[in-house]
């Protein structure tokens, strides 16, 4: 029970964590000073819902939540591939968002039912926040939505990008079975779907978009982030993660 909990946290620490970094990235270089201070917003937000998955995982363990954070392998990451894909461009970014925004969603409200009252009461703050993550997004994708031109297409381009790695926010991870047994999770992520896919289509297809909402979920074949294999970009993004704390582990800050 104490390893699929783990798995559990990790999931969601390692996937606000690497997309709270992504969406840092962009302080600077967004396409507005409001939406710089927007986005930059979001990522301290991301990175602070981690934190808060890594202290439960401290409560429960004993390990150290920097520890976790910046000084871990790549395969001992459990973020799905989407959320440490290079940040894009301004398109791709808006459409990750949306995308993992509605999963998590799905998510949080699993985890507001889990038999782990720590987990199910920490959640609650969460959830309030991802609200206005999610409203951000959707404001985004309309805006794009409705361009023309060079908008509309990089919108389409970045549809099909993020939809290649969808599925993988649903893959099978470890102790999902002893998780759902315990009252861990109401039910597997895989189940999930059919609530996410739902919930894409209801933003999408008003914007005239359908033709990017997924009939079914396939999921992968082969393991992935879920199972602690990775693409490139995760070595890249640890890199840059922990460059700072690896120089001096033992430095109070």
């Amino acid at each position: 029970m104490k390893e699929a909990l783990r798995e559990i946290l990790l999931r969601a620490a390692d996937d606000e964590l690497a997309l709270g970094h992504r969406d840092s990235e962009w302080t600077a270089f967004a396409p507005f000073i409001e939406e710089d201070i927007a986005i930059s917003s979001i990522a301290q937000d991301e990175i602070a819902h981690a934190a808060l998955y890594l202290e439960l995982l401290k409560d429960l363990t004993g390990e150290d939540p920097d520890r976790l954070a910046f000084m871990r392998e790549p395969g001992e990451w459990r973020n799905a591939w989407l959320l440490e894909r290079p940040k894009g461009d301004w398109a791709f970014t808006v459409v990750r968002h949306v995308a993992y925004d509605l999963f998590d969603d799905v998510r949080l409200r699993q985890m507001a039912r889990s038999s782990y009252k720590p987990l199910s009461e920490a959640v609650e703050r969460i959830r309030r926040e991802e609200t206005y993550h999610l409203a951000h997004g959707r404001l985004w994708l309309e805006r794009l939505a409705r361009g023309e031109g060079e908008a509309r297409e990089r919108l389409h381009q970045a549809l099909q990008a993020v939809l290649k790695d969808v599925p993988g926010l649903f893959e099978e991870g470890r102790g999902d079975g002893e998780a759902v047994a315990e009252g861990l999770l109401p039910s597997p992520p895989r189940a999930w779907f059919a609530e996410w896919a739902e919930a894409w289509a209801g933003l999408l297809r008003p914007l005239g978009l359908e033709a990017f909402v997924p009939k079914s979920l396939d999921l992968p074949a082969e393991p992935g982030g879920r199972r602690g294999v990775h693409t490139p970009h995760l070595d890249e993004l640890l890199q840059a993660l922990s460059e700072v704390y690896r120089s001096d582990p033992a430095a109070s800050w």
